[in-house]
Order: C-alpha cells, then structure tokens, then sequence
C-alpha cells in the first residue's frame, strides 16, 4: 500500500485538485490518504472528506513540519510513504508509479520530485522552482537536498530515520543529510511533477529565510559553509585624517593629532594613515607622529564650511590618479579624541562581516527623542510613554568619531553612502568633541585630564 501523507492548514481553495489527482493515478498498489490537518479555519476537511470519505484524519494544535508528518505516518498503514503538500496537486496520473519505480534500489532512502510553478506564481517562485526542479533524474550520494513537498519513502527507512520533530523548517534537509550519513542514495525524478504555487521559498518571506539559515549553520546541512573571502588582514585598508589649517594654535592641534594617531596605530588593519591637510607644518607634525602627507590640498578645500566629505572625495581621487587603490577607507576626524580601544578594528570588521555598505559609530540615546516637523510640533521617535521603559535605543551617528566605508561612496561625496550600518559604542566620554582650546582646557581644568603626549 501507498500512504499519502497531506499536511493541511486551510487549504480548502486548494484541497480538490490536490485529492483529485491523488486519487485519479494509475498505479498497481492501493492508495491510502492520511490528512493532518492543523486546525483549519475553512473548509478544508470537511471538503476534503466529501472528496475522499475514507481518509483518515490526525488533527494537530502546534506545528512542527517533522513532527505533523510523523504524526501522519504513525497513523497510516503504508509500505510506502508519500509527504505532499495539499497545495502541491500532481500533474498528470503517472506522478505516483513514477516516484515509486526508483524505490527498488534497497540502497535509496527516498525520492523527491520535480515541482512546477502555476500562471499566476510570482515571478521570484517560478524562477525558483525552474531552476531548482531540472528536466534530468539525479542519483544523489552527496548531495543532502531533499523536498518532502512532493516525496516518497520507504516506511522501513522512516522507522530508523524518522523526521526531527524540534526543527521549525526544512525537515527534509534535515533529514536528507542522516539518511546520506547512512549510506543511503536520493533520487530526483523529474517525471513525477506536482504544481507548487508559492515556490519553494515562499516568495522570499525574510523571516522564513532567517529561521532556515540559522538551522543550515547550526545543523551543518553544507560541506561547506557560508564564508566570506573579505577578510581584513588581505585589504588595503587606509585611514584618511583631514586637517585643516591652524586653527587654534599648533600646541593645541598637536595633542589632538596625537590622540587619533594612537587610535589608528592601535589597529591590526590599517595598512597607511594618511593625513590630507594645506598646512606644511601640520603635515610635518603628522609625518613625526608616523603618518603619510603625500600633498598639500588646495586651500580653499579648507575654507569655513567646506563638508569633510568634498575634502574626503578630493583626497582619494587625487591618490587613484597616483596609482593607489585602497579598498576601505576609515576616515577619522581629530576633535574626538576619546576614542576607546577597539574602535578602530571594530568598525572594520562589522563592515566586511555584515555586507554594508559603511559603518558609523554611534552613541545608543535611551532617552525620549523628538523631531521637529513642518507645522512646528513634535514627534516622538521613541514613541514611549516612559523614556525609562524604553529598551531599543535611537543611535546618534557620529562619523567623525569613527567610519568604514568603501571608496565607491568617497568617490561620490559621501562617507555614509549606501546600506549603513552602526557600530555601538557605550563609553559616554566617545561622544565629546573638541574643536577649540577653550573645550580642551574645560576639560584639562574641570576633569583633570590631559591627553598623553
């Protein structure tokens, strides 16, 4: 006997064509369908039973996709165990003996079948499903890809290797990698089709995504797992200093120098510090300190109110026209001298880990935050009654204390270019900024604190 298992959670749109093509095969063994469904609101089992009334019903409260299989298995009766999703109906009336003719290697665990996609599929499902589902039959020894949407298994290899009953997703996979850790093959076999709508990534839901990706790592489902070829040690990686003029006097200057020196030198990444400035002496403060002046800029880049990202953007594209590409660029603004350790490698490191495009640090603000708008009133950001109940901060971007980015964004003008990501930073001294004597000797004075020389 053929035990068809459906899993059912108000399918009644779909439930008809489904049953009716299961129920239409012509295969010589006899058919039994087993329904699970999971608490349907609609019709669908009291339409499904006015289609097949013999089917058997095993009703479930929480889903696990495993443990409802499972659960349907152990109520049938089958030699042989069909998993098919009730939106999945077969295509034509071969779909059963042709899944059932490659169980006669004892060494197959089980064999899925192609999956096509309907008219009105979205277009990411059907290619998807196009892709995926291929035109040619697999004897699968390695690879551990199984979809259970549309599958057959023997019941005495299900008694050993039952279905995980506690993973949230892609029980199949799960299932997939045991059975070849075993020893078994699994065929794919392109002559048993179904029709899937929805595509196997159910139209690229991110929160399915994510649930899916977190068992792949933790569950080893890859020989290989996801890399990245980014790694910082391999990369040009330059820091970029703008200093302007002498404003304040050159004591002053020198000890704010000083302080970001220690910070980028701190780095295990920076492969050159460079310093873009139209002052020869505090090129050649900076040169003692151990950094690089390659030129003077222009002057008026150092006019009052120029934007640190035109003399950014000058700056690089001045050094690619001299033969220097560097991969990141981490400006650094000398009127933060706070910076705590770590900083530096910090936003590197978050940069090429997630896949932004610039990361800023920022200073986490639990407080209630408003923003004025156009009719003069305002709104609060935090939307909490209660500023102190408040758990998720709003982060106040600060580039000038510390920024990764690629030089795509430089180029343009922008230090916060493209998809931007924050690095957090807790120390409440990181956020001080110094940008006259009068502030660094409030500070000396009041704090009692002096930059190290």
């Amino acid at each position: 006997m053929i035990s068809v298992i459906i899993r059912t959670k108000n399918e009644e749109r779909w439930i008809r064509p489904c049953l009716q093509g299961v129920l239409s095969q012509k295969v010589d063994l006899p058919i039994e369908v087993v329904l699970v469904d999971n608490l349907s609101a609609d019709k669908t089992v009291d339409r499904a039973r006015s289609i097949c009334p013999e089917l058997k019903l095993v009703q479930i409260r929480d889903f696990l996709p495993g443990l409802a299989l499972n659960q349907g298995i152990r109520a049938s009766s089958g030699d042989y165990l069909v998993c098919l999703s009730a939106h999945c109906p077969p295509v034509d009336d071969q779909w059963l003996a042709n899944l059932l003719r490659n169980l006669d290697d004892p060494e197959v665990a089980g064999v899925y079948g192609r999956q096509v996609p309907v008219a009105f599929s979205q277009d990411s499902d059907k290619r998807d499903l196009l892709l995926t589902f291929g035109l040619d039959r697999r004897v699968q020894v390695r690879d551990t890809f199984f979809h259970n949407a549309n599958s057959m298994i023997p019941r005495a290899v299900w008694e050993k290797y039952p279905f995980d009953e506690s993973v949230t997703n892609i029980e199949d996979r799960v299932w997939g990698k045991e059975v070849i850790q075993a020893g078994f093959k699994i065929i794919y076999e392109p002559n048993a089709a179904v029709y899937h709508y929805h595509g196997i990534h159910q139209n690229n839901r991110e929160d399915r995504a994510r649930s899916i990706l977190r068992i792949i790592e933790s569950r080893d489902l890859g020989e290989i797992g996801p890399g990245n070829p980014l790694a910082p040690e391999s990369l040009e990686i330059a820091a970029v200093v703008p200093l302007r003029g002498m404003a304040g006097g050159i004591d002053f200057s020198e000890k704010l120098v000083a302080a970001t020196m220690q910070a980028l030198q701190g780095s295990k990444y920076i492969n050159r510090i460079l310093v873009s400035t139209d002052s020869p002496d505090l090129a050649s403060m900076a040169k003692s300190m151990g950094a690089e002046t390659p030129f003077l800029r222009p002057p008026e880049l150092s006019a009052p109110g120029v934007r640190v990202d035109d003399v950014l953007k000058h700056f690089l594209t001045s050094m690619e026209k001299e033969g220097y590409f560097p991969d990141i660029l981490v400006p650094m603004e000398i009127t933060y001298p706070f910076r705590p350790p770590g900083l530096v490698n910090g936003v590197i490191e978050k940069l090429l880990q997630s896949g932004l495009d610039t990361i800023v640090a920022g200073l986490p603000e639990y407080r209630a935050c408003w923003k004025r708008l156009e009719n003069g009133d305002y709104h609060c950001l935090t939307e909490m009654a209660d500023p102190r109940a408040q758990r998720e901060p709003v982060h106040i971007g600060v580039p000038g204390l510390a920024c990764a980015s690629y030089p795509e964004f430089i180029r343009q003008g922008t230090r916060t270019g493209g998809r931007l990501g924050i690095f957090e930073i807790n120390d409440p001294l990181a956020g001080i900024e110094i940008r006259s004597p009068e502030h660094l000797e409030a500070l000396e004075t009041r704090l009692n604190w002096r930059i190290s020389d």
